[in-house]
């Protein structure tokens, strides 16, 4: 089923008959619907296993498409010679955690706690320039992806809109955790394109971030290590509880 259908099909599950036991259903299936801004998708699966307490799984996807909050990424990267306006990004991420609710009405009412692990795969693809022994600048494309691990707390709220349709609204949360990259560019290099390339490559400074680099006649690759933080948060989710 095409992600744009469960909007309404989830709306018109909510209109139903139910009996008070499928009301107050320990399961609830949502879509995120600020996801769709970035083109993407978000779904989450939470089962509830005590008075206050669920456990949640979730899933994004956004294809590969241009970069969003370019300024802020370039900010982070004090090198002019990376466009991050010309670069692509693809990402999926799997999200598990644990919900505490701390209302008097329980699971799936009211504001929440939620410790939570993000494990994210995000595919990567754009130019960095260098310039040549002739000072002539070429750009040579690196593709690869970058794996991230981390953990966080995130506080949200959950109400009931009709029936068994609900608004899981994320407020704000962050974490924090280890990311690592891999990125290949293959092209024949001269012996000068490799020494101008390799300087390039060496001159690259990202905040927390370790940049190892190797250069040869047949192109170029980079490793990265350090440390990744998130932020969670504004995401609006429409669900069904059964």
């Amino acid at each position: 089923m095409n992600i744009r259908t469960l909007l309404p099909v989830l709306v018109f599950l909510s209109y139903l008959p139910a009996k008070s036991q499928i009301i107050e259903g320990k399961n609830m299936a949502k879509v995120n619907l600020s996801a769709f801004v970035g083109k993407g998708f978000g779904l989450q699966y939470e089962r509830q296993i005590g008075k206050r307490l669920t456990v949640a799984l979730g899933y994004s996807k956004i294809p590969t498409s241009n970069i969003a909050f370019k300024s802020f990424i370039e900010s982070q990267i004090d090198d002019p010679d990376i466009k991050i306006g010309d670069f692509k990004l693809g990402t999926s991420i799997f999200t598990p955690e644990v919900r505490y609710y701390l209302g008097k009405k329980g699971a799936f009412h009211g504001f929440y706690l939620a410790p939570y692990g993000r494990f994210g795969r995000y595919n990567l693809q754009g130019p960095i320039t260098y310039t040549t022994s002739t000072n002539t600048k070429r750009d040579l494309v690196f593709t690869g992806s970058l794996n991230s691990a981390t953990g966080g707390l995130m506080l949200g709220s959950s109400f009931n809109l009709h029936k068994r349709l609900f608004l899981d609204w994320w407020i704000i949360g962050g974490s924090i955790g280890s990311a690592n990259g891999n990125f290949i560019a293959q092209t024949p290099l001269s012996e000068s394109e490799q020494r101008s390339l390799r300087e390039e490559l060496e001159s690259i400074d990202v905040a927390f971030t370790s940049i190892k680099s190797t250069v040869n006649s047949s192109g170029a690759t980079i490793i990265t290590s350090g440390t990744m933080v998130g932020v969670r948060g504004l995401g609006i989710n429409l669900g069904i509880r059964f």
